[in-house]
């Protein structure tokens, strides 16, 4: 996919590219990114996620707030590899996501770090050129982190903080949600806690239906947290 307007930068030690502020047209955005897993582990039902992503697009663009969002996407296994950049949905054609190659192991803090900075470093950019800005991450894994080289949890939990103290964020929330994760609900609900994560999501089975729920329960978080842009605060969790 083909993104024009865009500017880089980098945040943590990643780079991330977005949509440069002088091409926005509306004066407040929701920074949304979207992470998903795509290691081994991952690759019997990769087809679905792929249909997931599509459809949260879809879905977000025929929001009433479709116009003041900004979505990204990254994809995650021993390394974390942005697919686009903070975009204006009007620019995303959902039908040019593929299906990932999977494979490797699962560095989880790293992409949970590196979504949540460059969140930051773009949210800086607008609110110096007087956008008013939140956000929301999600983060979808089938399992624990067991390659992460550069952040942990704590890591992570200050960088949570971070946009909002310095005023660059409204508000940020940040979704864990584990799919076909049992084993791993435990250190995943932990991670969670450490980490300043504001909600976990056990989807349990990998089924084409429950990727649908998934699919309407990001697209409607999305919808919610633009929604309360401008109250002072974030939305609240949604049950999934």
């Amino acid at each position: 996919m083909k993104l024009i307007d865009m500017q880089s930068g980098k945040a943590a030690g990643f780079t991330f590219s977005a949509t440069r502020p002088d091409k926005l047209g509306a004066t407040e955005y929701t920074l949304v990114s979207v992470v998903t897993d795509r290691t081994g582990s991952v690759s019997h039902f990769a087809k679905e996620l792929l249909a997931m992503k599509r459809a949260v697009v879809e879905a977000c663009q025929k929001s009433p707030r479709a116009a003041y969002l900004l979505l990204r996407q990254l994809e995650f296994n021993t390394r974390v590899t942005e697919i686009h950049g903070f975009a204006e949905l009007s620019a995303i054609d959902p039908a040019a996501y593929v299906i990932p190659t999977t494979g490797g192991m699962t560095a989880l803090y790293d992409a949970t770090m590196a979504a949540v900075s460059a969140t930051n470093a773009y949210a800086k950019a607008l609110a110096d050129a007087d956008f008013g800005v939140n956000a929301i991450v999600f983060v979808i894994t089938d399992g624990d982190d067991n390659a992460s080289t550069s952040y942990g949890p704590k890591d992570i939990a200050r960088e949570v903080l971070a946009g909002v103290s310095a005023e660059w964020l409204e508000s940020i929330r940040v979704v864990l949600i584990g799919i076909n994760a049992a084993q791993h609900r435990l250190q995943l609900q932990g991670f969670t806690a450490q980490a300043g994560v504001d909600q976990y999501v056990d989807v349990a089975d990998a089924t084409p239906g429950t990727l649908a729920k998934l699919a309407r329960f990001v697209s409607h978080s999305i919808s919610s947290q633009s929604q309360s842009l401008g109250t002072g605060g974030p939305s609240l969790a949604l049950v999934f």
